[in-house]
């Protein structure tokens, strides 16, 4: 008899081949587990490094906008300018339109200034912190610049000034050039964090009897702006104590939580230069630093009388001083990048 027609004892047909024990199972189910845990965060960490650089080319295209802006102009575009919107004030925003391909929409701004808020521009809104729907002009960026109706702020206050006031509203790059430096003068900001509003794209008819966001009220005021309901797309200092953190202050009910760059970017905030370059402010930065960064003239900020509050009162260096710590220190490339 041929023995390879049977099994030989002990042996194992296909048919009765033993499958996955339970501690096999999850022995294998477990190992899965691990390696998700592993390649989730780096997926993350990869997506929002990539929202991260889509945010720093938006502020790119727009700081160069404002430079070729002044190159056209003469001036760096203000947190007031006169322009096409009744009653005759825009903001920078609607100023710079037209240098970053969408003069259709700064065309279209009519005499009740309606037109562009209903309009969708990607450039202005950071990929992490996206609207809820593509309805409005929403707005994830800032202007360097303190608002102070009427009266232009000192050298430590940003360089977008109000341009309706003939006589001291026009600050040229040459001028930030030939003193500080464009290359080391904030021009742009995020202002998007957490507690804040996204603020739309519109113009100087702000209708506090309508539950929207609109950036100014009819004279360019900024009274009906409150802490976590309207920001206004602006950020510089604001008191002679400077909070314990700048970047990402935290919540509207912290000092200077309306002046200051914020963003959903983890552990800061990305800015760009008068020069048009751009860096990711850390959290860690210093108030001292950053006041410098806004400071066009640091030589002479500290000693400038030249700065009227809201109410037309002289408030000379305290608010500089108080930040910096007083006197003049010489700016360093690594304390902020």
């Amino acid at each position: 008899m041929d023995r390879r027609c049977f099994p030989s004892p002990g042996s194992r047909s296909p048919k009765n081949r033993a499958a996955f024990t339970l501690v096999e199972l999850l022995v294998v189910i477990t190992i899965i587990a691990v390696l998700m845990g592993l390649l989730l965060p780096a997926v993350q960490g990869a997506r929002e490094a990539a929202r991260r650089t889509g945010c720093q080319n938006n502020q790119y295209q727009l700081a160069f906008a404002a430079i070729r802006f002044e190159q056209a102009n003469g001036f760096v575009p203000g947190w007031r300018n006169t322009g096409p919107v009744t009653p005759g004030v825009s903001p920078w925003t609607i100023m710079i339109l037209p240098f970053i391909e969408r003069n259709d929409i700064y065309k279209s701004v009519d005499s009740s200034g309606l037109s562009p808020n209903s309009v969708f521009v990607s450039t202005f809104v950071c990929p992490s912190s996206p609207p809820e729907a593509q309805n409005n002009s929403w707005l994830a960026y800032a202007g360097s610049s303190r608002p102070t109706q009427g009266v232009n702020a000192a050298r430590f206050q940003g360089v977008m000034l109000d341009t309706t006031v003939a006589a001291t509203g026009r600050l040229s790059m040459d001028e930030i050039s030939s003193n500080d430096g464009t290359a080391f003068t904030l021009l742009l900001s995020e202002k998007c964090g957490p507690g804040t509003t996204e603020n739309p794209l519109g113009q100087a008819n702000w209708n506090s009897t309508r539950n929207d966001t609109r950036l100014f009220s009819t004279d360019g005021s900024t009274a009906t702006h409150t802490p976590g309901n309207n920001m206004l797309p602006l950020f510089g200092i604001a008191g002679t104590t400077p909070p314990t953190k700048v970047i990402n202050s935290g919540s509207a009910a912290e000092p200077g939580f309306r002046s200051q760059p914020s963003s959903n970017h983890p552990g800061g905030a990305v800015a760009a230069f008068c020069d048009g370059h751009t860096e990711f402010l850390k959290d860690s930065l210093q108030p001292r630093v950053y006041a410098q960064l806004l400071s066009w003239d640091n030589a002479n900020a500290s000693s400038d009388s030249t700065f009227l509050d809201g109410n037309g009162s002289t408030r000379s260096n305290e608010v500089y001083n108080g930040w910096t710590g007083g006197g003049t220190y010489v700016l360093n490339e690594a304390d902020y990048k």
